[in-house]
């Protein structure tokens, strides 16, 4: 009796609730939850189409002539419009309803693939009728609370705002952590609900969309195939709306500087200051008339704080809507949905929008900024105005033509690195209202840039700026239309993803290689999730520099899953050298599976570690954190003593070449080089093969031409081409075709047409081989805990300081200026003070360039063709190049000279130096590991307080400062906490409570000054 009475009970909610739901305000946009649906198996979701159905019945701006257009009848088609990432949406189709409005679209979603976004379209009979789009990410919806205090719900209940934790599009809540290049979210025009993407991501690397509108370009890359310009086609804003809604890429713009995109009225009514009717197309709390919410008139004064119910053109997801202001003219801070809860107006005063490296203003004391990335508020005025963190997001921006008006040259996404802003609903007298924030390094107003916050500015609305959402007061007025998830029908196999490709042995004779990698890569990443036979698994020494190096191999099976079993190598004892290890099933003579590297060196290459930071931190007394010389954040990476594959670390053994390695690949290829490396030994079967390095040329090399797939679908055909070096990992994939030396010097004479990469024909292409900014990749061919080095920035083309992980920060150019330029060739002694053994390699054992020594290891195939040559060498970067220039990132030596960061071509095989597998954590202090903080450079004249030193330094209980004009001192541990302060007493400061470590100290002089001193407690 009971479970009947609930079960009557819950249908009577339902009904109720369902008859509640307002489809002409279900969301534009849809959440796949991506660790939900990995946790879940969710294939995919499910979109009611509904919403278009009583959008064009319905809509007042989509009438025509003041009548409705309801959506003919006719044949509904679905289709993937765009994505950034290629595959990341496998199908779309459509479910169909017991009528038209209640079918759905079906999209399944690669969750392999990871986060991105995607736009699906709704047609019938060919033409759009709506369109949603698709946020592939991890959940956004924990972000931080803030409010004015006043706001409420449509019927006046007071609220709480909260916010999402990052902008609409972005698939990371940090510009500190992994994927913090992909956090600037995604552009809207105001007004609109459908996303623009930037084309460019934070770091300067340039990607592309594909799908139904081809595949476009950033303008600066492609000037033809890019984000489509219409200057507005009518004056009514009817019809642009529907122009909108069929075109939804299409980037709307007006050429009069009274109108908008959808309309050439600047406003709906025109009138006086309070009589005037705004356009209204995402929900303003006064829908669109005057408000203040400090009028004295309470009507005025209860509608402004009022949200209105969400927008039916609103791009934010269910449950979610774009804030507003309340006041659409007034400039009083605590009537910006972020501004300060006071009654001033910041914007007008420089040294109240401001922040300064020396001074604090008190209106935005605590706030972290990280320059070209970020601001920190979450201790902005003591944590009273915490609104998180907000990244730089770049802007679309309307370029005219000067010589005609009404012709505009374009709009261009730019600024990633500089300024942004957050749309809002509101229309202004201007224009739309916007919060936006300007950190911009390069800038002369103060030595760390400019860096200002607006709390109230306008935009006009054919701007392309980025969205945060804040959560609907309202959603049980309109209905709760949640994400349809639906069960995926194939299998995900994710087992062993992220285990090594390469094991490291010192002092071990046995090693137990987990074979599941094989299978969840083949599954997730080599194919549409299928899955290879596993009945009958074996393994084998698919190559060796060392005939006695390996014992044994075999097959441990796992009796319940064959792939969750292990092979068993047996290393034999005072023995040394590289192997790699390679699975299949049936035969071992059948194709490989997977392979491993197994790397046996003399000593241990984790040991006598190196660690290099790129360049210290200019000095500041407030607000900035990594402020450089270079304007980019600096680098801290901890390197293994010598390259991957090295026996020894000792240049002058004869067995310090590491082995080669093509960018973006797993597996070593052997270079031949070296004492008892002139041969390579293949199991042959019944014996070892010997092969050297006339024979590998000859019968281990393979021609693109022979291994390129004629798969239709281009990212398909990427992915053969990985298959295939994943099934040959003792073959170098070639082009035949020679190419030219990257010139850093002048770039308009690299012939970027020539560029060879192994992995297409094309160039830039499968840029996340190697996981540049984000977490290691698959196929990292560095051991557990290590990982290919990686960059900040991409910058090659875009700029040639300080993004590189071996940029020398602490030395001038050749101009005099700080930082040596990295892509051009230097002497190794006089910029890195290293020194060159012409037979050898390279030796840099200096304080001030401590990154190591490397040996001269060669290149095959740098420039073209399948031979190795002894002119260059080099070590890679995780990272391809910025511009879709094609090049990868690497370090190279030739003779006396070097580059730090050049452009190499990526079917190179060149050396890798691994680094410790640390998240890049671009706001983290850094602190070199001798020496202290300054801000000086060699060969440039420094401030005298530059001489300060403290001693003694490693100290007990105490230290003492060398200048009598020292008065306060501050310490801080390394995560910036203060920890101690207090008054220089004597040039002595006591600080026996201080636990064992590193801290720094920041010395205020009497004049005013600041000086920051590393120091460390015994």
């Amino acid at each position: 009796m009971i479970k009947i009475n609930v079960l009557v009970w819950c249908c009577l909610a339902g009904l109720a609730y369902s008859q509640t739901q307002n489809y002409s305000k279900a969301p534009n946009s849809y959440i796949y939850d991506l660790e939900l649906a990995k946790s879940q198996n969710y294939g995919g979701i499910e979109i009611p189409v509904k919403k278009a159905y009583e959008m064009w019945a319905n809509y007042e701006y989509l009438k025509t002539n003041g009548s409705a257009t309801p959506i003919p009848q006719g044949i509904q088609t679905a289709s993937l419009y765009w994505e950034d990432v290629p595959g990341l949406i496998e199908n779309v189709t459509i479910v169909p309803g017991e009528n038209s409005s209640s079918s759905k679209i079906k999209v399944e979603v690669n969750k392999a693939k990871g986060k991105g976004n995607a736009v699906v379209a709704f047609k019938v009979d060919g033409t759009i009728y709506w369109s949603w789009h698709i946020w592939v990410t991890d959940n956004p919806e924990n972000g931080i609370a803030y409010s004015q205090g006043t706001e409420t719900d449509i019927d006046g209940n007071p609220i709480t705002v909260q916010y999402m934790d990052r902008n609409l599009g972005a698939v990371s809540g940090s510009f500190l952590e992994n994927d913090w290049q992909k956090s600037g979210g995604l552009m809207y025009e105001w007004g609109r609900k459908d996303p623009f993407p930037p084309l460019v991501y934070k770091d300067n690397s340039f990607y592309e969309i594909s799908g139904e509108v081809g595949v476009l370009k950033h303008i600066q890359i492609d000037q033809i195939n890019t984000i489509p310009v219409q200057v507005r086609p009518y004056d009514q804003i009817e019809k642009n709306i529907q122009y909108a809604v069929n075109n939804p890429l299409n980037y709307i713009i007006n050429t009069e500087a009274t109108g908008n995109w959808f309309s050439s009225s600047r406003y709906k009514i025109a009138g006086g200051t309070y009589d005037y009717v705004t356009w209204d197309l995402w929900s303003d709390n006064a829908k669109g008339k005057y408000s203040h919410a400090n009028s004295s008139n309470s009507a005025v004064k209860m509608d402004s704080r009022s949200y209105e119910l969400k927008s039916e053109m609103d791009p934010c997801p269910n449950g979610w809507r774009i804030p507003s202001y309340y006041g659409r003219e007034a400039s009083v801070n605590n009537l910006a949905f972020f501004g300060n809860k006071d009654w001033n107006n910041d914007d007008i005063n420089p040294t109240k929008r401001q922040l300064f490296p020396d001074a604090i203003n008190p209106n935005l004391n605590g706030i972290k900024v990280y320059p070209g990335l970020g601001m920190d508020f979450t201790n902005a005025q003591s944590g009273n105005r915490n609104l998180g963190l907000l990244s730089i997001s770049g802007a679309y921006v309307f370029y005219p033509n000067s010589v005609s008006p009404n012709a505009p040259v374009g709009v261009n996404f730019q600024d990633t690195t500089a300024n942004g802003g957050l749309w809002s609903a509101t229309f202004g007298y201007e224009g739309a209202r916007i919060f936006s924030m300007i950190s911009d390094p390069v800038t002369t107003h103060t030595s760390v840039g400019l860096h200002a916050i607006y709390n109230h500015q306008t935009n006009p609305t054919k701007a392309g700026n980025a969205v945060k959402c804040m959560r609907d007061p309202n959603m049980s007025k309109i209905g709760d239309f949640a994400t349809q998830y639906f069960i995926n029908q194939k299998e995900d196999f994710q087992t062993g993803l992220n285990n090594p490709n390469s094991y490291v042995l010192v002092n071990q004779n046995n090693l137990q290689i987990p074979v599941s990698k094989a299978f969840s890569v083949y599954n997730q990443i080599l194919t549409d999730h299928e899955m290879p036979a596993y009945n009958n698994l074996v393994a084998k020494v698919n190559w060796s520099t060392n005939a006695q190096l390996i014992s044994g191999v075999s097959i441990i099976k796992n009796p319940s899953d064959a792939r969750n079993s292990v092979i068993n190598v047996q290393i034999n004892p005072n023995e040394s050298g590289n192997a790699v290890i390679s699975l299949h099933n049936g035969s071992k003579e059948d194709p490989v599976l997977w392979s491993w590297h197994i790397w046996v060196p003399i000593s241990d290459p984790t040991i006598n570690t190196v660690t290099y930071i790129t360049e210290d931190p200019v000095a500041v007394a407030y607000n900035f954190v990594n402020a450089t010389q270079s304007n980019l954040p600096p680098l801290k990476t901890t390197f293994m003593d010598r390259n991957l594959g090295a026996e020894s670390n000792n240049l002058n053994s004869g067995l310090a070449n590491g082995l080669h390695y093509q960018w973006g690949r797993k597996d070593p290829l052997p270079n031949f080089l070296g004492t008892n490396k002139q041969n390579i030994y293949l199991d042959s079967g019944v014996s070892q093969k010997t092969i050297n390095g006339t024979n590998y040329e000859a019968n281990y090399t393979v021609n693109y031409d022979i291994y390129s797939s004629n798969n239709s679908i281009y990212h398909k055909k990427i992915r053969a081409h990985i298959k295939y070096s994943v099934e040959n990992p003792l073959s170098f994939m070639y082009h035949n075709v020679l190419g030219m030396l990257y010139d850093g010097g002048n770039h308009a004479a690299n012939d970027l047409t020539k560029i060879n990469d192994w992995v297409s024909d094309d160039r830039a292409d499968a840029e996340n081989r190697w996981g540049h900014g984000t977490e290691k990749s698959p196929f990292d061919p560095c051991p557990e805990g290590w990982r290919v080095p990686d960059v900040s920035l991409t910058n090659l083309y875009s700029g040639s300081k300080g993004n590189s992980p071996w940029y020398n920060g602490s030395h001038t150019d050749a101009y005099g200026k700080p930082g040596v330029i990295q892509d051009q060739w230097h002497d190794v002694n006089t910029y890195y003070g290293g020194t060159t053994d012409s037979s050898n390699g390279w030796k840099f054992e200096t304080s001030s360039f401590q990154i190591g020594n490397f040996p001269k290891d060669g290149i095959r195939g740098e420039l073209g063709s399948n031979k190795i040559s002894m002119e260059r060498s080099g070590v890679w970067t995780a990272s391809l190049a910025d511009m879709n220039t094609g090049f990868a990132l690497a370090m190279e030596f030739q003779g006396s000279k070097m580059q730090t960061a050049t452009g190499a071509y990526p079917q190179a095989a060149m050396s890798v130096r691994c680094a410790k597998d640390e998240k890049r954590l671009l706001g983290a202090p850094v602190v070199r590991d001798s020496g202290t903080l300054d801000t000086g450079y060699d060969n440039i004249p420094k401030p005298k307080t530059a001489d300060l030193q403290t001693y003694p330094n490693p100290f007990k209980d105490e230290f003492y400062i060398n200048s009598p004009n020292a008065e306060q001192f501050e310490i801080y541990d390394i995560s910036g906490k203060l920890v101690q302060s207090g008054k220089v007493n004597s040039g002595k400061v006591s600080a026996p409570k201080l636990q064992k470590g590193f801290y720094l100290v920041k010395i205020i002089m009497e004049n005013g000054e600041a000086v920051t001193k590393k120091i460390i407690k015994e």
